[in-house]
């Protein structure tokens, strides 16, 4: 990603707000978080659409991250949908020794982007974005 790239913030908690997303405590209900919004390609009125986002999550990170996206320039919550090709899901780390970054790229003239968590365990250190 280019020096460019922007984290995508999450409000964790009230008035906090955090590149990171982790599970807050030892319950076994799976939480879900949306990030601050972000400009989009389409926001611009860019042509060409393409958007990169990279996911960095820990070796004991279960859950899924994938990007949301939307036309309205004032979204309200039910004009956000997933974007197709960008999710990423862990059941088990197992499998993992160390952090996994995965990266996606996405066309679309989107207005706004934003990333979405929803985690079981570990923790999501970093969502970076460029458009």
């Amino acid at each position: 990603m280019s020096a460019l790239s922007t984290p995508l913030e999450f409000v964790t908690y009230i008035g906090t707000a955090s590149v990171s997303v982790f599970y807050p405590n030892t319950a076994t209900t799976v939480l879900s978080y949306y990030s601050q919004m972000e400009k989009g390609d389409g926001y611009y009125g860019s042509s060409d659409g393409l958007h990169t986002v990279m996911y960095t999550c820990t070796e004991n990170f279960i859950g899924t991250v994938t990007m949301q996206a939307t036309l309205a320039t004032q979204p309200q919550d039910s004009d956000w949908f997933n974007v197709l090709g960008t999710t990423s899901s862990y059941n088990s780390f197992d499998s993992r020794n160390s952090s996994t970054v995965d990266i996606y790229n996405f066309t679309g003239n989107f207005v706004w982007v934003r990333g979405y968590v929803q985690i079981a365990d570990g923790q999501v250190q970093s969502i970076l974005y460029n458009h």
